[in-house]
């Protein structure tokens, strides 16, 4: 329960007995669960890239692009600015 407190999983405790030696399925559990969380983070990235890329392209302003960022993925201005940040750099 310790390491999936620490880790922030939503993890069934229940399901983990008090020396039923199942330890390894519990830091399965959490490793599928950190795994789930990665791509999903990912696809998120790939997403805004491709709509900064897009918006650059077509020519949308800074402030456009960090619209149609939060409103295509529902994330905060602070990550859409991150994502303009990381991905919005041209380079020529």
């Amino acid at each position: 329960m310790t390491i999936a407190g620490a880790t922030n999983s939503k993890i069934d405790y229940s399901a983990f007995e008090k020396g039923d030696g199942r330890m390894c399925t519990l830091s399965e559990e959490i490793a599928l669960e950190n795994e789930k969380k990665g791509k999903a983070e990912g696809k998120a990235e790939g997403k805004a890239e491709g709509i900064i890329e897009t918006g650059l392209d077509v020519g949308l302003s800074e402030q456009d692009i960090l619209e149609r960022l939060q409103k295509k993925l529902d994330i905060s201005l602070q990550k859409a600015q991150e994502y303009v940040s990381r991905f919005g750099k041209r380079t020529v």
